[in-house]
């Protein structure tokens, strides 16, 4: 199971989901930045849930916390 709690990226290739991760997030200058509502974190606060806008469409269907499943995917591909 990921990191955000959903099934199947498990079973997806770290390919796959690298490019899932990217559609959703920007690295910006040491920050993940969420591609619809732009707000960021920096990698001191990796610890904590991402602090989406209220209002952001994608905060219900990216990872809770985007440089934890980062690390993730990065771990499984180094192995």
């Amino acid at each position: 199971m990921s990191t955000d709690g959903t099934q199947g990226r498990a079973e997806m290739d770290n390919y796959q989901r690298m490019i899932i991760w990217s559609t959703a997030w920007a690295l910006i200058g040491g920050m993940v930045v969420c591609g619809k509502c732009m707000k960021s974190q920096c990698i001191t606060n990796s610890h904590v849930t991402f602090p989406h806008e209220p209002t952001c469409q994608a905060k219900e269907n990216v990872a809770q916390m985007p440089w934890a499943e980062l690390h993730e995917i990065l771990d499984h591909e180094r192995g």
